[in-house]
């Protein structure tokens, strides 16, 4: 990356700008792209320092079709080595199915689907806000924002966490002289 370019994932207020600028269908594309791309370099910042290897199993922007290179398969990853918490699994999952619902439908598409309602006001993290702050919006738009937002920052947070584990390959394994005595 060129020096002046600008990060996607560490341009945390043009992601905010974006976001609250956008169509309820675009700020559920955008935010889950987000997200996916975070999910995607914490997953790298906790592997070991091999990128050519890493991006062989996480993808990158060059590589699509690898076995960890898309949204769901990331958010399964994340939690099956332990880096994100069930919590955090399962408003992932609920925001895949919002994208996947949101990018696959070419028309008739609604934020006041009742489905789509239902899993905006799902969100666990946005809960633990607006439950809290009682005088925070709890109308499921403002629910998604503040699930996307919290999601983003906690993802944030546990890449810094594993940074701080990043994996090294173990020790070559090494032949022992084994001498009999006869």
């Amino acid at each position: 990356m060129a020096e002046s370019e600008i990060d996607p994932i560490s341009d945390w207020q043009g992601f905010y700008d974006e976001l609250h600028e956008e169509t309820p269908r675009g700020a559920v594309i955008l935010g889950a792209a987000f997200l996916d791309a975070q999910l995607r370099e914490l997953l790298a910042d906790f592997m070991i320092d091999e990128s050519k290897i890493v991006d062989s199993l996480v993808g990158s922007e060059k590589e699509l079709e690898k076995p960890l290179s898309n949204f769901g398969a990331r958010i399964k990853a994340s939690y099956c080595l332990g880096l994100i918490s069930k919590k955090m699994y399962d408003d992932l999952r609920t925001i895949n199915k919002l994208r996947n619902k949101f990018a696959h439908r070419l028309h008739d598409f609604t934020f006041e689907d009742e489905e789509v309602v239902s899993w905006c006001k799902s969100l666990s993290l946005a809960k633990m806000i607006t439950d809290k702050l009682p005088h925070f919006p709890d109308d499921h738009g403002s629910m998604f924002l503040l699930g996307i937002t919290q999601l983003s920052v906690w993802v944030a947070l546990k890449r810094l966490e594993a940074k701080r584990q990043k994996r090294e390959p173990p020790e070559d394994p090494k032949m022992r002289q084994v001498v009999h005595a006869g």
